[in-house]
């Protein structure tokens, strides 16, 4: 396909501001903490929040897909020539380099393979390190060790819906553990001495306790 000077231009250049969003927002994506965590603690990169970067990053990969797609249409006879010219001119360079591209590919495939692997043995890590109670009203509640250390008392509440002053009285009330509602959890269990699985399991039934009495 015959294209103008211009045409190829405008999509390489719309393609590389493509490819650098898309490449900002994986940056955002690999950083945000998992599940309801971003949320819960108002996680933010750059000033856009962890689903905002989500949202992005989809349709932005769409977009370079059509953008791909046309590059490769409106150059693909310029390609052609090239690699008829190269390939007459040395034949073992044009090899050496497919020989390359195919190493690189397989190299990404196996590197990707290796961090997805690594991702859900973080999580499976993550989840038996947990500890769930589901309540009269089928919610799951689980408690890790991540969420100790990056998360408030006031945030948790907010995340299973709960008054974090509630959650406060049944605190002291049934189990006699201070706390305040700002204070990070981690802080809670060591100020009060706690066991770490222990206090997994009290934090678990309080929240259980606060959405029977309605929040």
């Amino acid at each position: 396909m015959k294209a103008s000077a211009w045409l190829r231009g405008t999509v390489d250049l719309v393609l590389t501001v493509v490819f650098i969003l898309v490449a900002i927002s994986g940056i955002a994506l690999y950083q945000a903490p998992p599940g309801r965590v971003a949320d819960a603690i108002g996680w933010t990169f750059l000033g856009a929040t962890k689903d905002t970067w989500e949202t992005v990053h989809t349709y932005l990969g769409f977009v370079m897909i059509g953008l791909v797609a046309i590059h490769l249409v409106v150059g693909f006879n310029s390609m052609i020539v090239m690699l008829r010219s190269a390939f007459k001119k040395s034949r073992v360079k044009v090899a050496g380099s497919l020989v390359l591209i195919g190493l690189v590919l397989v190299g990404g495939y196996f590197a990707f393979a290796a961090l997805t692997a690594e991702e859900e043995t973080t999580y499976e890590t993550t989840s038996s390190e947990g500890t769930s109670v589901t309540t009269v009203d089928n919610t799951t509640i689980e408690i890790t060790g991540s969420m100790l250390k990056s998360l408030t008392l006031e945030q948790l509440a907010k995340m299973y819906d709960v008054d974090p002053q509630k959650l406060v009285e049944i605190l002291k009330a049934d189990y006699n553990i201070e706390a305040q509602p700002t204070q990070l959890l981690e802080t809670i269990e060591i100020n009060n001495e706690l066991d770490r699985e222990q206090f997994k399991e009290i934090l678990a039934e309080a929240i259980a306790k606060a959405k029977q009495e309605g929040g």
